[in-house]
């Protein structure tokens, strides 16, 4: 018959643990014994070594006590367990995507002007961290993934020579008082929408957060020197003049 009951000291023997580490979870509330013996020393059921199998595995997932304890407590299982894990490395390395890319960027900034002040350095640092404010952790993610899909830095590099280029174009349509709805315009107004349809994927959230930035950031500031509010406003009067 299979045993369903063990002591402390038995329990320890048999899982490779610590009494101590089995007296701790038992203190913290993370797994206290079912049972007592007349001598009221702990006896785990088979119900408890369950449990106990969960908390290890989770641990070796990386969870903490605290975060294992409020898992338990909500009823979370070790399949959704290990989603909401999964989840949270997913967040973890675009985190350190963006610093590795955050950090490539000011370098190449040192090396091309050399020292610069302090007020430059926290300006720029504030452009590198912009996106943070406006997008969710898997919104980030889903730009990251399809940053990597379009083949990266150089897709990057590739993205800004573009919107340079028409952001040049754009601002001599206007200098030259084209209306918003003639065909050269208008050919530019598409351009500008696919560019954006190709960093957001058509993602109207990842969408909504973009402009949340421009509306609170401002143009300049948002695209970081590449497009001015009178532009903006020009192109966006374009847009508006496709879908009339």
């Amino acid at each position: 018959m299979e045993r369903q009951e063990w002591r402390v000291g038995e329990l320890a023997r048999a899982t490779g643990l610590t009494v101590r580490t089995l007296h701790h979870y038992d203190e913290v509330g993370l797994l206290k014994p079912s049972g007592r013996t007349p001598a009221g020393h702990r006896l785990y059921s088979g119900d408890d070594v369950r449990a106990l199998y969960s908390i290890v595995a989770l641990r070796g997932l990386g969870f903490s006590l605290a975060e294992i304890g409020a898992l338990v407590r909500d009823g979370v299982d070790a399949r959704e367990a290990t989603k909401r894990r999964l989840a949270e490395l997913d967040r973890q390395l675009v985190v350190q995507r963006r610093l590795r890319h955050r950090l490539a960027e000011l370098l190449e900034v040192l090396e091309r002007d050399g020292e610069m002040p302090p007020g430059q350095l926290v300006e720029i640092v504030e452009e590198m961290t912009m996106h943070e404010k406006y997008y969710t952790p898997e919104q980030l993610a889903e730009l990251e993934r399809r940053r990597e899909e379009l083949g990266g830095d150089d897709a990057m590099k590739r993205a800004e020579q573009e919107w340079s280029d028409l952001m040049a174009a754009v601002r001599a349509e206007m200098e030259k008082g084209t209306d918003p709805a003639d065909p050269r315009m208008q050919e530019l107004a598409a351009r500008w929408t696919g560019l954006i349809e190709q960093f957001t994927g058509g993602d109207p959230a990842v969408m909504k957060s973009l402009q949340t930035m421009y509306d609170q950031e401002g143009p300049e500031k948002a695209s970081r020197g590449m497009v001015d509010r009178e532009v903006m406003e020009y192109a966006q009067r374009a847009i508006a003049a496709r879908g009339a």
